[in-house]
């Protein structure tokens, strides 16, 4: 059952102006009125996702089961003597890790353990090794030093704090992608796209891939390809420094939230 905090959000992702918008078009499909699913319709989701971020993080965080998890999570890490007693929790797991950045691993206990207690002076541990295909687990080991410090800056008031704030966040990014596919990947990546100015930098990243490979419309099957095929397949579509750029990166995104959904862009990048 869709809780009344998310159907209000839902509300909120639409637009104030006479008329409306039809998400049937965000959709991939065309609204009753024959409109296409075009850069102006994705603008629009856009625009006011972004204009509605603190009303929609609000709701978010007084969703009921977002109080539950949250409090369980800080009951449990203030109880919790090692990192094992925390990941060993579904629901402090679930929100420790989704908050860093790692929501799709949280089924993965025995790999959570090991990465995020990776001896960090060892460039060949598991944190490091992990770190190219998702640079959360690295800077999520670096952050709490676990090995060192055990749970001592984890157990730190600030810590619990921010862990709350960023688990609103990205539950807000997954309401996003419901309503329109890929909509929360693409406000994040406008936030993240100026440090990705290289195309090893994009690659090393798996947010940053997501969305230009698709932009480019480069296939999935390219992750298969050397690091120096894939590096060529996207200069060849991108200059990378222009991230750096606002406007670049509105276009880019739209394309990638077009091509996502199986329209048409007209949109050059």
């Amino acid at each position: 059952m869709v809780s009344i905090a998310k159907l209000n959000i839902a509300l909120s992702l639409m637009p104030r102006s006479t008329g409306g918008f039809d998400f049937s078009v965000l959709a991939g499909g065309a609204s009753s009125g024959g409109v296409a699913f075009n850069a102006g319709s994705v603008q629009v989701a856009l625009s006011n996702a972004e204009k509605n971020e603190e009303k929609q993080r609000e709701q978010i965080a007084r969703d009921p089961i977002v109080k539950k998890e949250l409090e369980r999570y800080a009951r449990v890490v203030k109880e919790a003597e090692t990192i094992e007693d925390v990941l060993d929790d579904p629901v402090a797991r679930r929100v420790f890790l989704k908050a860093n950045g790692l929501g799709d691993q949280a089924d993965a206990v025995a790999l959570a353990k090991k990465a995020l207690t990776s001896d960090l002076g060892d460039e060949g541990s598991l944190a490091y090794r992990l770190a190219s295909i998702n640079s959360n687990w690295l800077s999520t080991a670096q952050k709490y030093s676990f090995k060192t410090f055990g749970l001592s800056l984890m157990k730190l008031n600030i810590s619990i704090e921010e862990i709350a704030e960023n688990y609103v966040g990205e539950k807000r990014l997954d309401m996003l992608d419901e309503q329109l596919p890929g909509l929360g990947q693409a406000l994040l990546f406008k936030k993240v796209a100026a440090d990705l100015d290289t195309p090893i930098k994009i690659l090393g990243s798996a947010l940053g891939r997501e969305v230009v490979t698709t932009a480019l419309g480069l296939p999935k099957q390219i992750a298969l390809q050397s690091l120096q095929a894939q590096e060529k397949a996207i200069i060849q579509r991108l200059d990378a420094k222009k991230l750096k750029e606002p406007e670049f990166v509105d276009k880019l995104v739209q394309r990638y939230l077009i091509q996502l959904n199986g329209g048409s862009s007209g949109l050059t990048v």
